[in-house]
């Protein structure tokens, strides 16, 4: 119910409005069209960019694309690792929901061989899971370790050559050693080479940085292929002409992306094709590496329960009966026994599940 004071208070609002002369007293408020939601310049066409027609507006242009290029790939090459790590944990419970034969399909990928029998069992040994002793493919290990130490290795040493003051100045130079006869090889004969080039760049006061695989040829053949990072000015001699390769041939390429030649060399070798490699012959190395990066090669050598349990901080050493964090000094016992059989082969199982007859 309204009182006097509020309809006196009123009446003074409407004179108060009529005095000033308010043009919309009383009157029908007019319809206005909402404007455009999206401004009219951004609807016309965008202009073409002119055509370049000077030789060297053209020659600069194709240089700032291709430094573009570069940078791009060296980009994706260190965000890489980090990228596998969230994949691997997005994954991790996926893989495990899928239950034993998404299990074995991946263990028998990695060069795994399940040889666990059943039999009759007590209703004691029925509640225990059963163990399953698991055949261990050196070689495919052997090509695993190759992958991922070369990978590492090459983007690391590439990241810090580019680091340094002259970091757009670099040669990368791809180099290939081969046998003149196919059964010259002898232990040695790549550490002499590799000798030879440590102390080229020690007289040029130029840090060292390479990393080489070895490739079986189909003639049965082994060459080796390796990536050399060097400074502008520098130009690396033929090793067959200056005696540190006396056993075959040397060809040398300038390398746009050393990353991606030396990985597609690695990737190149099966594990079929490691058992040809001569007795006594490494698959690949490196050089050149800070301490760090030596420490971030052993994290992604270590095995994957390993990585999860330590942070990426850790110094991973490998230890008898597990591994270590160098720094803490934590230790973490391996839950994997391995034992060699007669004929040499050897057996993998985890300590924590049941014993199974062969």
């Amino acid at each position: 119910m309204l009182t006097v004071d509020a309809i006196d208070r009123v009446d003074r609002a409407i004179r108060f409005l009529k005095r000033a002369e308010w043009a919309g007293w009383g009157k029908v408020p007019e319809y206005r069209a909402p404007g455009p939601l999206v401004p009219e310049h951004t609807l016309q066409q965008r202009e073409r960019p002119p055509l370049i027609e000077d030789d060297y507006a053209r020659t600069q242009a194709a240089k700032a694309a291709r430094r573009a290029r570069v940078y791009v790939a060296q980009q994706r090459a260190l965000d890489a690792p980090f990228e596998a790590i969230a994949k691997a944990k997005a994954t991790s419970g996926q893989v495990e929901a899928q239950g034993v034969s998404r299990a074995r399909s991946a263990r028998d990928t990695l060069g795994l061989v399940s040889y666990a029998t059943s039999g009759t069992q007590t209703h004691e040994e029925a509640r225990r899971p059963p163990r399953e002793k698991l055949l261990i493919n050196r070689n495919a290990q052997r090509v695993k370790r190759m992958r991922t130490t070369v990978g590492h290795a090459a983007r690391l040493l590439h990241f810090d050559a580019h680091s340094e003051r002259d970091a757009q100045r670099w040669n990368k130079k791809f180099i290939t050693l081969t046998y003149a006869n196919g059964d010259d090889w002898r232990p040695g004969h790549f550490s002499k080479f590799r000798d030879a080039l440590r102390q080229w760049c020690k007289r040029r006061k130029v840090k060292c940085r390479f990393v080489w695989v070895a490739e079986l040829q189909m003639r049965g053949a082994l060459h080796y292929h390796v990536v050399v990072w060097l400074p502008k000015g520098e130009f690396l001699p033929f090793a067959d002409t200056r005696g540190w390769w006396p056993h075959g041939k040397t060809n040398i390429v300038t390398a746009q992306s050393p990353i991606s030649y030396i990985t597609k060399y690695a990737s190149k070798t099966t594990s079929a094709e490691a058992g040809g490699y001569p007795r006594g012959a490494r698959m690949h190395g490196h050089g050149g590496l800070d301490v760090e990066s030596r420490r971030h090669v052993r994290y992604w050598m270590a095995p994957i329960w390993v990585r999860d349990a330590l942070s990426g901080r850790a110094d991973i050493r490998k230890v008898v009966g597990g591994y270590m964090d160098k720094f803490t000094g934590e230790f973490l016992a391996s839950p994997w026994r391995v034992s060699v059989g007669p004929g040499g082969e050897v057996w993998a199982y985890r300590v924590d599940q049941q014993e199974t007859v062969q």
